[in-house]
């Protein structure tokens, strides 16, 4: 195909965005940032501040096999707290001496760059994670995937293949793949705004519970944000689990073993005036928020812009929280369409062949 029936396809929206893409390889970051085990926290710090990224993968220097994957919620964890403090001691300087082993997570999920991009959005929904690494047998390194891969390609999809549908709502009949709706207006029609995608039973905690009871609350409902509403009820800020692990003492001892819970190892503390803190004293104040008839679009660039995983919604008259709009939230709508893509193309494989009348 020419470049320039290329482009009439997409001017035509033939081009069918979504079914283009195919693998995990379509969309994965090729070039991430790697770390060495040798590497150390104050190293790595700076590493992740220069590159910009949340997450590395961590070789062995010896032949640069897969060790490990580092986020920022592991730094977040394991930075010191009275750090450039008046009350600054010496183990504080010697954590940022600690090696990346110390605060690594060991055994990171991966999956092969010809896997589908819902194997891959599985992977990071279910185990409640940011990045998953690309390997064609585990410890060979060909890039990683994160929610934001998959945020910039949606807003790709907008910003090149978009053209006036009918945006008439999506309804359950006109799923009958029969009908022939190409999954880039399925999209369109059924991801049109932010009330389509967000969570709207949102729970909520009161300004003046502490650490302890938002972590149980995390835990409990396996979610990463929780807004905080003052005691009439109007929203005075958001708690995420970075917050918390900013709030955390260092581990003196990560455990290795399998998590359980949600959080359990990165949560896990026994520090009793941590516990006890307010969480009016570390949530998020500054509230980037969007309305529930925002184009998603357009909540995916605030998204974006303000690098955050989660924003609240809130009723653009009243300024009542009526939801929450994390990137789970667009991941699970993106693995909907990819299931969506698959279905139809079954049924038009084994769809039997109608017979011509002579």
């Amino acid at each position: 195909m020419s470049v320039v029936d290329l482009f009439h396809q997409i001017a035509k929206n033939d081009f069918g965005f979504f079914q283009q893409v195919k693998s995990v390889a379509d969309v994965m970051t090729k070039e991430p940032l790697c770390l060495s085990l040798d590497d150390t926290f104050e190293v790595t710090e700076e590493q992740f501040r220069r590159k910009k990224v949340d997450h590395a993968a961590v070789l062995n220097p010896d032949d640069q096999s897969i060790v490990g994957v580092v986020s920022d919620r592991d730094l977040l964890r394991h930075r010191p707290r009275l750090l450039g403090k008046a009350a600054e001691r010496d183990e504080d300087q010697k954590a940022l001496r600690d090696s990346v082993t110390r605060f690594m997570t060991r055994s990171p999920l991966w999956c092969t760059g010809s896997s589908s991009p819902i194997h891959a959005m599985s992977l990071m929904l279910d185990h409640h994670v940011d990045s998953v690494l690309v390997s064609p047998d585990g410890r060979t390194l060909d890039g990683i995937v994160t929610p934001n891969n998959f945020i910039q390609t949606l807003l790709l999809y907008h910003h090149v293949c978009t053209r006036d549908f009918d945006l008439r709502r999506l309804r359950l009949v006109d799923l009958d793949f029969r009908n022939g709706i190409p999954l880039d207006e399925i999209f369109s029609r059924g991801a049109q705004t932010v009330r389509d995608v967000m969570t709207k039973d949102v729970e909520c905690l009161s300004f003046d519970e502490v650490v302890s009871a938002a972590i149980a609350k995390m835990q409990e409902l396996e979610v990463r944000h929780l807004p905080v509403v003052s005691a009439d009820g109007k929203i005075v800020g958001i708690l995420s689990d970075r917050d918390i692990l900013r709030c955390l003492p260092v581990h003196q001892n990560r455990a290795e073993e399998p998590e359980t819970r949600f959080r359990q190892v990165l949560f896990a503390t026994d520090d009793r005036a941590t516990l006890h803190t307010r969480v009016d004293t570390i949530m998020s104040r500054e509230l980037n928020s969007v309305h529930p008839d925002m184009l998603l679009t357009d909540a995916m660039a605030v998204l974006q812009k303000a690098a955050v995983s989660g924003l609240p919604v809130l009723e653009p008259q009243t300024k009542q929280l009526c939801g929450i709009l994390t990137t789970s939230d667009i991941l699970r709508v993106f693995r909907v369409v990819m299931h969506l893509g698959m279905l139809a193309d079954s049924g038009a494989r084994t769809a039997p062949t109608q017979e011509v009348a002579d």
